[in-house]
């Protein structure tokens, strides 16, 4: 983009130097006028014309009319049209993508600078003498030049849309000055051409674009230029091809707009699902309903030990040996992209041969309560102002940007600089810090507090006449014209950031409507890194950079004097936030199990006098059913771990919650079935838990198997967080049951002979005298089923509501199972009071650009064949269903 701009202006210069040296009256500069000879031998007109007048100004044409050495067909020297072939060729790098606009616009030109009838156009207002080739001749330094608004807005209207691709903005953007490509329109262009405030144009030209038959202004015997404007969408004089979709609208094929979504199933304009969850609601209940009736009928007409231990010991330490070779999974991207799926290949394949995308470190930052005011700017009139747009917070914002761009970070005597992983595009191999790509308000003033605090007294004219002397309108002019070297003003003040590349507002601001940038509410600055593969020496480097930018800005924040409030991430963010919950849980986990132990202890203890409480209580079997549960976990991630599957720390957080509310039903189920059962006259202690747990292991089985076969079932899931998930759950559930049917029956035998010989627990030296009754403890919630909840619960008419009331539920699932709403928001990852909520939060409200989005075409496509190139190119003659006209398309419809 550098060099097309660099074009454009040196175009304007050779073009106006040109025209300089054009005299007032054009029969002085008569130098392809006919000879004798050609009269006498009746040479066609266009033989006779200058080749170098055919090549340069292809759309000349010449008038019929009376041969004679008077006739003039051309105004202008050899000399005159080398310069204007040389400044309109380089005009061609910018404008070429679109023939007819690059025509269009050397029409112009040509028509001021060659042809016969200028005089009738052009109105000279200012002469000075100057001598050439040794005589005093009368040089044009400003004038009028009246044109036709027909011809200027149709000349304005092919170059309109015409691309940079480098930059992804438009021609017009770099020939319109401050007005940018936004508020261009003709009269601007033109005016931006012939105004030497730009510091590029030799001399003054007042554009003057009249409307068909306006003459108000228009000097006696003068006729505005009306000379036809090719659209876009023509081919050129010269056979030049229509313009592309890309440059021109007008060329833009009828693309059938994309087929609307599939509406919402409906049944006479209601809802069809909810309509079928009514149908089916009504038809289970009117099924109740008969049911209720057939059997009230039928109701009227008819009435109605240790080494087992060290076993399982043995078995869950071999398991959890593994532990050593575990594998914790922490990328995001490894947790939650399918290595099979669509997307993940493609970026896998993308990092390969691109490397991976830049790392992205940002701030956003507002300053809430400051008063915005009106302010009026000579140059682009009445601006609302935020009032974040002010000089003492740009200067505050330029100094905590210095702070982290010099930060370093000591580690095995290497210093992780900025410069060491930045992103420099313009100078990767060997960059300085002001080569780093970093976006920010700042860097308009190339982040030069000198450029900022520039003395207005060397430039009071310039200030009494466009800014007063005020840095607001320097924002208006960088943010319209972010791609310009040059500002058009007597200081000369280069919009491009330090590191040479433009700074568009959108990534300098963010919280405005409608491309009003100085209702911004937010600054945004961001640092871009280079980025790695993982076993990259370099990616170490990125990360300890990014861990000093994170205490950097968390230093600033908490700093009292600071005026900004705001939010913040590092590429890192994402990761280290994910696993910062781990440790931060770990609290959590032991306080749960603690909880947990506490209520199995209690709750299983028979209490059946005070003297007795540490006999009947339920202390080690509620411990050893917590050691049952951990075990279970420690092996079945023992065993992945010697198996080679990796583990998360999703499932370090969830699968001992999950196995421990599993575990802990067992064990209540187990106890308190043996507790509330009588032994049999002559039978043994094990003999009754024997069969107690035959009563009671098949319901164990059939739940821990169908909670660990679900969770198998799971395994089949081809995102990776939730297969391993999924595959350590199984185990460990089906572990638990395995050592409940084991190891822990082996407990629960052991401490019912303490407690048959009346032991306490801990103190198992110590007896007491008070004997254990020989009548089954029921507790309290046994006695409470049986005679309250269970009576009502059967009531017939209680049943009866229950049952509409389940039927109600299940339709109202139904129909609500199907709005559920596919997706994983970021922020849902995240911790309560982690900084990236706050992030998300800033980034969803402020920043106005999306995720960056890149197509990439792979190996056995040949480029080579012409048919190949159409294929993805955009340009003029490019097929107008290539790649690139197609990604063109669908952004008409940016909502699908």
């Amino acid at each position: 983009h550098c060099f097309f701009i660099f074009c454009f202006e040196l175009c304007m210069l050779l073009s106006a130097i040109a025209f300089c040296m054009s005299m007032t009256n054009c029969k002085f500069l008569s130098f392809c006028n006919l000879s004798a000879s050609d009269k006498a031998e009746n040479i066609p007109l266009s033989a006779l014309i200058p080749p170098c007048l055919l090549s340069i100004c292809f759309y000349y044409k010449i008038s019929t009319g009376t041969f004679g050495e008077s006739n003039t067909y051309a105004c202008c020297s050899l000399q005159q049209l080398s310069s204007l072939e040389t400044s309109l060729t380089l005009s061609k790098a910018v404008l070429i993508r679109c023939p007819s606009c690059a025509e269009n616009f050397a029409h112009l030109h040509c028509a001021t600078t060659c042809s016969p009838n200028q005089t009738l156009t052009v109105n000279v207002t200012k002469v000075m003498n100057v001598t050439h080739l040794g005589r005093p001749r009368d040089a044009v330094v400003a004038y009028q030049a009246y044109i036709s608004n027909t011809f200027a807005e149709g000349a304005f209207q092919s170059c309109k849309n015409v691309r940079i691709p480098a930059t992804g903005g438009f021609a017009i953007a770099t020939m319109c000055g401050r007005y940018g490509s936004k508020l261009c329109t003709a009269q601007r262009w033109y005016d931006f051409q012939g105004d030497t405030s730009n510091g590029l144009a030799p001399l003054d030209i007042d554009f003057r674009l009249l409307k068909e038959n306006d003459t108000t202004g228009v000097p006696e015997g003068m006729v505005p230029y009306n000379g036809r404007a090719l659209g876009c969408n023509e081919n050129t004089t010269t056979g030049g091809m229509a313009c592309s979709c890309q440059d021109c609208l007008d060329s833009c094929p009828r693309v059938p707009p994309p087929p609307p979504p599939p509406e919402h199933f409906r049944i006479q304009d209601l809802n069809g699902f909810l309509v079928i969850s009514i149908i089916l609601l009504c038809l289970l209940i009117c099924a109740f309903v008969v049911y209720l009736v057939t059997k009230i009928s039928q109701a009227i007409t008819f009435p109605s030990s240790f080494k087992v231990l060290l076993v399982a010991a043995i078995i869950v330490v071999a398991f959890s040996v593994g532990l050593k070779s575990i594998k914790l999974t922490t990328d995001p991207v490894e947790l939650w992209s399918a290595p099979n799926s669509r997307a993940r290949q493609e970026k896998d394949f993308h990092d390969k041969h691109f490397t991976p995308f830049f790392r992205t470190n940002q701030l956003i930052l507002t300053a809430p309560g400051r008063k915005g005011h009106l302010y009026n700017s000579l140059l682009f009139g009445k601006q609302n102002f935020s009032g974040l747009i002010s000089k003492n917070l740009i200067l505050e914002l330029l100094d905590l940007q210095k702070k982290i761009q010099v930060t370093s970070q000591e580690d095995l005597n290497h210093t992780a600089t900025l410069k060491d992983v930045c992103y420099a595009p313009l100078n990767p191999s060997n960059p300085s810090l002001t080569d780093c790509a970093v976006n920010s308000l700042p860097q308009y003033f190339q982040n030069s507090l000198d450029n900022i605090n520039v003395d207005w007294r060397d430039h009071l004219i310039y200030c009494l006449k466009y800014l007063k002397c005020h840095t607001r309108s320097l924002f208006c002019l960088f943010s319209s014209s972010p791609l310009s070297f040059k500002d058009i003003t007597d200081l000369g003040m280069s919009c491009m950031a330090d590191y040479g590349a433009p700074v568009f507002p959108f990534l300098a601001v963010g919280g405005y409507k409608d491309d009003e940038y100085t209702n911004a509410e937010a600054f945004i600055m961001t640092f871009s890194l280079n980025n790695y593969l993982r076993d990259n020496p370099k990616f170490k480097v990125a990360l300890r950079w990014e861990t000093e930018f994170l205490k950097i800005v968390q230093d600033y924040q908490r700093n009292p004097k600071a005026n900004f409030t705001f939010a913040y991430m590092a590429e890192r963010s994402l990761e280290d936030e994910i696993n910062r919950t781990t440790a931060e849980d770990i609290p959590i986990f032991m306080i749960s199990y603690a909880v947990i132990f506490v209520y199995i202890a209690v709750a299983l203890g028979e209490y059946s006098s005070c003297k007795r409480l540490l006999v009947d209580s339920k202390f080690l079997v509620g411990l050893g059913g917590i050691l049952v549960v951990g075990c279970s976990v420690l092996a079945s991630m023992g065993f992945y771990s010697w198996i080679g599957i990796p583990s998360s720390l999703v499932i370090l957080q969830v699968v001992p919650f999950l196995v421990l509310a599993v575990g802990a039903d067992n064990i209540f189920i187990f106890v308190l079935e043996y507790q509330r059962d009588a032994r049999k006259l002559g039978e043994t202690r094990e003999e009754q838990i024997g069969r107690v747990l035959g009563q009671v292991a098949p319901s164990m089985l059939l739940c821990s198997l169908s909670e660990s076969v679900c969770f198998f079932l799971g395994a089949l899931s081809t995102m990776p967080a939730v297969k391993s998930f999924a595959l350590y759950a199984a185990l460990a559930v089906l572990m638990d049951f395995v050592l409940q049917m084991t190891a822990f029956v082996a407990l629960l035998s052991l401490d019912a002979r303490r407690q048959d010989n009346n032991r306490c627990e801990l103190l198992c030296c110590v007896t007491v005298s008070t004997r254990r009754p020989n009548k089954p403890n029921e507790g309290f919630l046994l006695p409470f089923m049986r005679r309250y909840y269970a009576p009502v619960l059967l009531h017939s008419f209680t049943r009866i509501i229950v049952m509409l009331v389940f039927i109600f539920m299940l339709c109202a699932s139904i129909f609500l199972m199907l709005n559920v709403k596919v997706g994983l928001d970021q922020e849902l990852a995240m911790p309560k009071g982690s900084y990236m909520l706050d992030y998300f939060q800033y980034l969803y409200k402020y920043f106005e650009v999306g995720v960056p989005v890149y197509f990439v075409t792979k190996k056995g496509y040949n480029f080579h064949t012409v048919a190949g190139m159409d294929g993805v190119c955009s340009s003029v003659g490019c097929d107008q269903f290539s790649m690139t006209q197609k990604i063109r398309y669908a952004t008409d419809y940016p909502e699908r």
